[in-house]
């Protein structure tokens, strides 16, 4: 699958697995900017290799991490 933003392959930034929704309704949400999707192998927030597109918003606790 290609990366909605950068049109390269998608791959999970964080575990480094190429995307592969399970479920068609993950598939189309990475057509839809305001959606959050997590990686199916990681289970991270998904943000592309190539371009770092993050697909949703970090949880509030994490930024507070930060």
């Amino acid at each position: 699958m290609k990366c909605s933003f950068c049109e390269q392959s998608l791959v999970c930034n964080s575990c480094r697995a190429p995307f592969k929704p399970r479920a068609a309704d993950t598939h189309l949400a990475v057509f839809q900017p305001e959606m959050h999707i997590v990686c199916p192998e990681c289970r991270e927030v998904l943000v592309c290799k190539a371009c770092g597109y993050v697909y949703g918003e970090v949880e509030s606790d994490e930024r507070a991490a930060e």
